[in-house]
């Protein structure tokens, strides 16, 4: 009887605590969705933030700030940069607010409200916040806002049918970087989330993957403000769940009250969901809406009363079978019961394994356990199938993305418009673009062979099996390479591209057109073989006799059998010339060759080389070059003569002696080591005021005034090294390319003249230039550029050493053959005597010894220079006290002396 009366008692501590438990953990398992949905938006929101940051720092965004560019062109291009970026605005703004301009047309006096989004870019960091603003906000971002936004809410009888306008945004703004010529202005840019179903169907689609519901039910996610939803998930079956629908009044009440999250049971249309709230918050910190996400409760509660009625009928035959049997079974079915509850509190406290282990009795309260396992089964396999979709979907997106970019052929995702979407690095490389460039591009940018109209009709007739035809391409610096194409249709999103895929097929032309040619020039080749053979000999014999370098070959009894004339002329042995030099042995000639030499231990003799390229081929040396001697003769010239042996495994030659005259290298390696010791020099000097200064600073304390004196020293001595540095480099790049960069084209002298004399600035207390210069132009074939740094060297150097003033002139005149046109820059200085003047063209050679006229030494040798390449002189007149003049004498057809260059390296050469 006490069992009889404690049988409803048990019963409904078992529903009780039994709905509890169950529902607890889909409580648990919808703060695990309502986690991974907020985590959804907070990604969106970086993206933007990040987004807009990149495109801030873009040439083509930067551009847009210059004052010639006009608004209509500036919306044009912040239009397209929307639109490939997914923006739904997209504005240049002023740091005072005003907007400078946008992607949709505004009014010239439109200005942005202050929001916490713009106070952080402009102090220079990139953001991106949620926000709510106002329709007339959203109508200074983008004139379709306001009606995207609006919302109608849907009839509950428990408000005013007023729309909803306000809109709730992904708000983002970066700083433009400072320039001197730009103004302050920052890039705002975002994305509105009202009825945004693209957004809200990719959260769902992540948070309830296809199959992890029972029943093949379906996931809902929702954005919310003011109590109403105004962007909810597409569903199969609507059944009443639409735009503007309100939201509980407890969950609005709970978010507004500072709770940041609601969870409860709420009825969407004709079913009842578990349904949880989270907030959103501005940059502010404030409350301006939520996010929802939901899951249909009636598959769980039909399990729930399975399994209650399970229990409710395992009780009931408990209590008729406990009233029969003994006590000790009524404590063993307590003992199980207890199982089952314990097993319950420990899923409730987060022990997802815990299971209702097997007793070995097969009867109602172990199916009762099972149903119990396969409850807790079943909610697990749905967080397993919800984690591994969410997996699965970003395992696909990293292998599609690792394919698109590791594929060697070049892959661009362009719109129906033509603009690129996406590129692949291949692509980028073949193009001759960075990737940043290339998504700043269109398909017509690099196509050369079809017009842009033509590339329209193309892909407007696109189907889905795409086409394939051959092109040619223009890479980013002009060049052109052929390339097969192939284009495809492709949609997705809701949206249709076109996918370009691009090969060189430069290889593949160039084998073609070789192998066509090697057809037709086979038998060409056959009989010019011929007669080469027949030609070879004669042609060896003129080249040995004409050939700057000395050449004696020995027969295999080492004996000298044929020498050059210009082994005669290198070593100044004129008495063994021909018969008298043929036959002579090889220790004869070793010992002659000796006593030429300046210390004639230099000259090992032949047999000696010999033996010690014999031991660097015992010692198998790899990868070295032939063993060689050098070696100083006597007498007029003193030349240097670099001796090298080669052994012959001929049947007539045993070994070849070559002399090469290296005393022009040797000479230029010398030059180089007193440039280098004289360049460190002049470095060492102001880096040793820098560092000396420096120490004593940091030593001990000093007064302003003086601590203010040796930083400008500092300063000054820094200036100094760096000048000297940059000048060290422009007389390197130019004596490098030796006017291979020059760009030369039809310059009227007097223009450059006005030029130069217009922008320098003479020291303070001095009168500008007095420019004397001919009515009639002179045109000179030059690089304006280099001309005018030639011209404002001499300039600056006649102001230098004329410290005690008087007039500058500069003057120019054409010669009477009209042949030569000359520019002369006088003063009234101190003026240099004869060896100065002989000296002024070397590197740190300055005539001021006295140390009070700042300068580097080099002006006058870059001046020599660039005149030199244009094939000109340099003349200096000068007498002390009496001023200097210096002239330039530029032929009016010059050309840069790429081949004068060889010619002197040639004439240098022994005649």
């Amino acid at each position: 009887m006490p069992l009889i009366v404690t049988f409803p008692l048990v019963l409904a501590a078992l529903v009780v605590l039994g709905g509890q438990r169950v529902h607890s953990i889909l409580q648990f398992n919808l703060r695990s969705q309502l986690g991974s949905a907020l985590n959804y938006l907070d990604q969106r929101r970086n993206e933007r933030g990040a987004q807009l940051g990149r495109l801030v720092r873009t040439p083509r965004v930067q551009a847009l700030l210059d004052p010639g560019v006009g608004p209509d062109e500036r919306q044009r291009v912040l239009a397209e940069l929307a639109e490939q970026n997914d923006l739904d605005y997209l504005l240049i703004v002023l740091d005072d607010g005003r907007v400078l301009g946008a992607a949709s047309p505004v009014d010239a006096t439109a200005r942005l409200a202050d929001d916490p989004v713009l106070r952080q870019a402009r102090i220079g960091l990139t953001t991106a916040a949620f926000a709510r603003l106002p329709p007339s906000t959203l109508a200074t971002l983008g004139q379709a806002l306001p009606d995207a936004a609006r919302v109608p809410r849907a009839s509950a009888g428990d408000g005013p049918d007023t729309p909803i306008q306000d809109g709730l945004l992904i708000h983002a703004a970066a700083h433009f970087p400072l320039g001197v010529d730009t103004p302050d202005a920052m890039l705002v840019g975002g994305s509105l989330l009202n009825r945004n179903t693209t957004l809200i169907g990719h959260m769902r689609e992540l948070i309830f993957p296809i199959g992890t519901l029972p029943d093949d039910t379906e996931g809902i996610t929702l954005l919310a403000i003011e109590g109403r939803t105004v962007a909810i998930s597409q569903q199969r079956q609507n059944g009443g769940r639409t735009l503007g629908m309100p939201v509980p009044p407890e969950a609005a009440r709970t978010l507004l009250g500072g709770d940041p999250q609601w969870l409860g049971r709420q009825t969407l249309g004709d079913a009842e969901y578990m349904t949880g709230y989270q907030r959103l918050v501005d940059g502010r910190g404030q409350t301006i809406g939520a996010v929802a996400v939901a899951f249909p409760y009636a598959p769980y509660q039909r399990t729930i009363h399975l399994l209650l009625w399970s229990v409710g009928g395992v009780l009931a035959m408990t209590t008729l079978l406990v009233s029969a049997s003994n006590v000790a079974t009524a404590r063993q079915l307590v003992g199980r019961l207890g199982h089952i509850v314990g097993t319950m509190a420990q899923v409730r406290r987060g022990a997802r394994g815990a299971r209702v282990e097997r007793s070995g009795h097969h009867d109602e309260l172990e199916h009762l356990a099972q149903h119990f396992n396969r409850l807790l089964d079943t909610i697990e396999a749905q967080d397993a199938a919800q984690r591994s979709a969410q997996k699965t979907i970003a395992d696909e997106a990293s292998r599609r993305r690792a394919l698109f970019e590791h594929e060697r052929d070049g892959v661009v995702i362009v719109n129906h418009d033509g603009s690129v979407f996406e590129a692949n690095p291949a692509a980028a490389v073949m193009l001759g673009h960075t990737p940043e460039r290339l998504l700043q591009l269109s398909i017509a940018d690099w196509e050369a062979q079809f017009s842009l109209v033509e590339l329209r009709k193309i892909i407007e007739t696109l189907g889905p099996v795409g086409t394939t035809f051959e092109s040619v391409l223009r890479r980013g610096d002009g060049s052109t390479f052929p390339a097969e194409v192939s284009l495809s249709r492709a949609e997705w999103g809701g949206r249709t591209f076109v996918v370009a895929l691009l090969r060189d097929i430069s290889e593949r032309k160039a084998a073609q057109q070789q192998w066509a040619r090697f057809q037709d020039n086979l038998a060409r080749v056959v009989d010019q073989r011929t007669r080469e053979l027949n030609e070879r000999t004669e042609e060896l014999n003129t080249i040995f006799a004409i050939s700057p370098d000395g050449v004696v070959s020995f027969d295999r009894r080492g004996r000298v059998v044929s020498a050059n004339a210009a082994f005669t002329r290198l070593t100044g042995l004129t008495g063994l010339t021909g018969p008298a030099l043929q036959g002579m042995d090889e220790a004869s000639l070793s010992d002659q060759l000796a006593a030429l030499c300046v210390q004639p231990e230099s000259f090992p003799g032949l047999a000696a080389m010999r033996q010690t390229l014999a031991d660097d081929d015992a010692a198998s040396i790899q990868g070295h070059s032939p063993r060689r001697w050098q070696i100083d003769l006597t007498g007029p010239g003193q030349h240097v003569l670099e001796i090298s042996l080669r052994v012959s495994e001929s049947d007539h030659v045993s070994q070849v002696l070559y002399l090469r005259d290296i005393t022009h290298e040797s000479e230029i390696d010398r030059m180089k080591s007193e440039f280098l010791s004289t360049a460190a020099h002049e470095l060492r000097t102001p880096m040793a005021s820098i560092y000396g200064f420096t120490e004593l600073m940091l030593a001990r304390p000093f007064s302003e005034e003086k601590r203010r004196d040796l930083l400008e020293t500092i300063a000054r001595q820094a200036t100094r090294m760096s000048t000297i540095i940059d000048e060290l480099l422009d007389l390197a790049r130019i004596e490098a390319r030796r006017g291979k960069d020059f760009v030369l084209e039809a310059v009227e002298l007097q223009d450059v003249i006005r030029l130069v004399a217009g922008d320098y600035q003479p020291p303070q207390g001095r009168d500008a230039p007095l420019i004397e210069v001919g009515a009639a132009p002179i045109t000179l074939h030059a690089d304006r550029s280099k001309l005018q740094q030639a011209l404002l060297n001499i300039l600056s150097n006649a102001y230098k050493y004329s410290p005690g003033g008087g007039p500058v002139r500069i003057a120019c005149a054409l010669d009477p053959t009209g042949r030569r046109a000359s520019v002369s820059v006088s003063d009234q200085g101190l003026g240099m005597t004869r060896e100065q003047c002989d000296r002024v063209f070397e590197r740190f050679y300055r005539a001021d010894t006295s140390g009070h006229i700042p300068g580097t030494g080099l002006g006058m040798s870059i001046v020599k220079e660039i005149v030199d390449i244009h094939g000109g002189q340099v003349e200096v007149r000068s007498a002390p006290g009496e001023g200097t003049t210096v002239t330039l004498v530029l032929p009016v057809h010059a050309r840069p002396r790429e081949a004068s260059a060889v010619a002197q390296d040639l004439a240098a050469l022994p005649a």
